[in-house]
């Protein structure tokens, strides 16, 4: 039979509702992991966030640290959590989903679904502009790396891409192939630089002479204009994005309940 212990940590100081350890017939180390897990799903720890040591951990839930060790292992497995060394445990967010995904071709009677092809048109080291500086935390000038990438369906593009990346994150990323595409896993799998979280803005506005010229479409065309503040583990700055759509490629679709 399943036992609840009350909710507090090995010495008796109150702990949230969801670090509560409830006791069952399985080894210990699975109901912590069980524990920690539900205080990730409640939003205890968010993304990107650490989560306490394991020693204040082991004090909580009056377990060896052993028992801790193990638990935090098994979610590390499941891809809940992150161990860097020298640092701590942190919290890996979920794939989140972009808004240049409602960038789409209407679905005809035997057509193929979109495969999209990313192709890197220009890279350089350049100052800051203002809001580029505003998310990295930096002087307006500071130098920034810059990837201008177009994305298109075929031979047909319908989403200009510019991406601004922190001098540090670039020292790490700069040999990645920015034709990947969702560019973020190859960034993890690869170079080690996690996003866990991002913020996007949209608004609607009219293509530029330069963005028309690239997006095959008129000068002033309607466009889709998406930015995005993207963060890595104790909200660090690892992309700020500009991306400018078709609109006739742009179609909303939500499910509301």
């Amino acid at each position: 039979m399943e036992r609840d212990d009350p909710p507090c940590g090995h010495s008796g100081e109150l702990m949230p509702e969801a670090l509560r350890l409830r006791r069952t017939a399985a080894p210990l180390y699975r109901d912590v992991a069980a524990a920690l897990e539900r205080a990730l799903h409640e939003g205890v720890w968010k993304a990107g966030e650490r989560i306490p040591t394991e020693p204040e951990l082991e004090h909580r839930f009056g377990a060896s640290r052993g028992t801790i060790r193990q638990a935090i292992g098994e979610l590390v497995r499941q891809g809940w959590l992150l161990r860097q060394a020298g640092r701590g445990t942190f919290v890996l967010g979920p794939s989140f989903e972009s808004l240049e995904r409602f960038f789409r071709y209407e679905s005809l009677a035997g057509a193929p679904p979109l495969a999209p092809i990313n192709r890197v048109l220009d890279q350089a080291i350049m100052p800051a502009d203002a809001d580029v500086a505003a998310c990295f935390g930096v002087a307006v000038g500071t130098e920034v790396a810059w990837v201008r990438r177009l994305r298109c369906n075929g031979s047909e593009p319908f989403l200009l891409v510019d991406s601004f990346f922190p001098m540090g994150v670039w020292g790490v990323v700069r040999d990645a192939d920015f034709t990947h595409h969702p560019l973020y896993n190859l960034f993890k799998n690869v170079y080690g630089q996690f996003v866990v979280g991002a913020e996007e803005f949209l608004r609607a506005g009219l293509a530029t002479e330069e963005e028309a010229g690239l997006l095959g479409i008129a000068e002033k065309d309607p466009v889709i204009r998406i930015e995005r503040d993207a963060r890595s583990f104790e909200d660090r700055p690892i992309e700020f994005r500009r991306a400018t759509g078709r609109a006739d490629r742009f179609r909303y679709h939500a499910r509301l309940r």
